[in-house]
């Protein structure tokens, strides 16, 4: 199989198939889009072989004859734009969710998968169960060859049936099937072999591994450095690296705070081993075409696997083919996908709000072409600014600071990455020839003055309320001030008062130049506006800093200087040395909507983003391109009503 450069469209899942994993238009339309962007090899998802081994409710699968038409339709569209197409035959075993499968789940071994909740009990799988799944894989196998599919990806990685058996810390066998480690790789080589006799010696064929579990008693790269070297006896076309398992779910999909390129190292370990016999690819954060050229030379290694980089950019290559880097839309790795995803909804893109939404939110011209005003310059204004002028509005975009960016320039400081949309967005701005005004604070009069055809506010939030008790004159702090004081923190402890994602960022903002602080809230669960399992990721980081204190079911009830006096079930307690409070929390900024609404009768007015309620960048994004379809429309159709909307 020849392909046209060195970067596979790695495999993830996107809950866009139908309940019995057949694929819908709207996943197909997601893949051409991929494939007209310049992708050559395209891995779809982790698709289950049997729905004992399901993870998620819209997951793809290959378990049936009723897939085969859609598969079909999926390979030709894909073959239209030049790309060829790849399909990752699973099976969950232990890390199945019931409640998913609706089956108890088969394993190696029955051992729990304690990072599910509720935990599933694997039942160990008899010699008559090994050989009925080897058979499945074997009629997905046929699938694929029937449905027009280039390649077969065995996906033996992140603690699934085939790396479940071959890790020790899973698979306690005591036959054929366990204890060495010839033993533990015969079932997934067994696998490998039977799809072989069904695809033919020609066929592609690779295998994505878990070169480290970073668990104690799990494997290591040393394992599968010689397990490569099985997989290379037994034909395999390529090998995939990525690392960790349920219980170590962090390396799985790594956040912003991780290094680039953490699996490369493991991955040239496996290069060294299997050297000339087997392409080798690596995952992970290697989203930097230049850094990822690098790690390709340093190292010897065959391609590299992107996966969130093309969710957030389907035309990642295209742009790097024609050295437009600087328009390539940037992955901020915010786990907003894997939020979606694991909440059984269309995973989108907090950076792109086009994706997953491929047909609906198409960018289309306007018929008659509009004098658009956006207030405000952070992600929902910039997104909308941008989208409106690529439908061939004329834009204006007023800031009320100095620098467009909004919540992004704070959330940054804690998560770098995000950071990265900011130049993005700036630069599509100016390449649109969209007026960009800064320190533009915009009032009502104004507006009536500028007569717009559309208004369209996205000023953002502002720091929360403070519910406590005030005597005398503390310092009492919002989330965005509050944030500000790194650098200038007073000595003593912060209390912060409310732990929603922005009270928890902020915590670890300031926690990081050694000031203790103590985050208050009412709630059992911190960070409740933020979907799983980026709320766990969130907490996992607040718990790994000492000099941050986590007080669940509290409240704050007097703020004095120098103190404060928290109760948590009827008990109260003063603490000392408070050098300040911050009123954690956001509300939105509308007073600009209100004023207008009462005001100016007849304007076409939208509110978006955190203006409308304070939410999160994926929400910005999305309320952006929603908006501007709406203006198109409105612009379409002059019978429609001018009344102000709510996006």
């Amino acid at each position: 199989m020849a392909l046209g450069h060195r970067i596979i469209t790695g495999p993830m899942e996107k809950s866009l198939a139908n309940r019995d994993g057949s694929l819908t238009q709207r996943y197909i339309d997601y893949l051409v889009e991929r494939a007209r962007g310049g992708a050559t090899l395209i891995q779809v998802e982790s698709t289950y072989i049997d729905p004992r081994g399901m993870g998620h409710l819209y997951q793809v699968g290959c378990h049936g004859d009723h897939v085969i038409p859609a598969l079909t339709r999926m390979a030709k569209a894909v073959h239209a734009e030049g790309a060829k197409v790849g399909l990752e035959l699973y099976m969950g075993g232990r890390q199945t969710p019931a409640y998913m499968s609706q089956r108890q789940p088969i394993a190696p071994s029955a051992v729990l998968c304690g990072a599910l909740h509720p935990v599933p009990v694997p039942r160990e799988m008899t010699s008559d169960d090994i050989h009925g799944v080897i058979g499945l894989f074997a009629a997905a196998a046929r699938r694929v060859l029937e449905s027009g599919i280039d390649m077969i990806h065995l996906h033996g990685a992140h603690g699934y049936l085939l790396c479940g058996f071959l890790s020790p810390y899973s698979n306690k066998r005591t036959d054929d099937y366990g204890g060495s480690l010839a033993n533990r790789a015969r079932f997934p080589l067994e696998v490998l072999a039977a799809v072989r006799k069904v695809v033919g010696p020609t066929f592609p064929i690779g295998y994505r591994l878990t070169a480290d579990e970073y668990v104690d008693g799990g494997l290591t790269v040393v394992d599968t450095a010689q397990f490569s070297l099985m997989l290379a006896d037994h034909g395999i076309d390529l090998i995939d690296v990525s690392g960790g398992i349920y219980e170590s779910f962090p390396m799985i999909i790594q956040g912003p705070e991780s290094p680039k390129g953490g699996f490369v190292s493991n991955a040239a370990a496996i290069k060294r081993a299997v050297g000339d016999r087997v392409p080798v690819s690596v995952a992970q954060r290697l989203n930097d075409p230049d850094f990822a050229n690098e790690m390709m030379r340093r190292e010897g290694l065959d391609f590299i696997s992107l996966t969130r980089a093309f969710h957030a950019d389907p035309h990642y290559v295209r742009k790097l083919s024609e050295n437009r880097t600087n328009e390539i839309l940037p992955c901020m790795a915010c786990h907003q996908c894997t939020n979606l995803l694991e909440a059984n909804q269309a995973a989108g893109c907090a950076a792109n709000p086009h994706t997953s939404h491929e047909r609906e939110r198409r960018i289309r011209p306007v018929l008659r072409r509009r004098s658009v005003l956006v207030v405000g310059g952070g992600l929902a204004g910039m997104h909308a600014a941008r989208i409106l002028a690529e439908q061939g509005n004329q834009v204006t975009l007023c800031e009320a600071s100095g620098r467009l960016g909004g919540q992004i320039n704070y959330s940054s400081r804690v998560a770098p990455d995000y950071g990265n949309l900011v130049p993005y967005l700036v630069g599509q701005l100016a390449r649109l020839k969209v007026e960009v005004r800064l320190n533009s604070q915009v009032t009502a009069s104004a507006v009536r003055e500028a007569a717009p055809d559309a208004i369209i506010v996205a000023t953002g939030a502002i720091g929360g309320l403070n519910f406590a008790k005030v005597l005398g004159a503390p310092s009492i702090f919002d989330v965005f001030s509050g944030m500000d004081l790194l650098g200038n923190t007073p000595n003593g402890r912060l209390v912060i008062a409310g732990a929603d994602s922005a009270s928890c960022l902020a915590a670890l903002h300031l926690a990081r130049s050694g000031t203790e602080v103590d985050i208050v809230d009412p709630k059992s669960v911190f960070a409740d506006d933020k979907l799983s399992p980026g709320r766990e990721l969130l907490l996992m980081s607040l718990e790994a800093v000492p000099n941050i204190k986590l007080r669940r079911e509290t409240t704050v009830e007097e703020i004095g200087e120098g103190y404060v006096v928290l109760q948590s079930q009827g008990k109260f307690e003063r603490l000392e040395a408070v050098a300040g409070v911050i009123a954690g929390g956001r509300r939105a900024n509308n007073s600009l909507y209100e004023q207008l609404l009462a005001e100016g009768p007849g304007l076409e007015i939208y509110n978006i983003g955190d203006s409308l309620e304070p939410r999160d960048m994926y929400h910005a994004s999305a309320d952006a391109a929603k908006v501007a379809e709406y203006v198109r429309l409105r612009g379409a159709d002059t019978t429609v009503s001018r009344e102000p909307t709510h996006v």
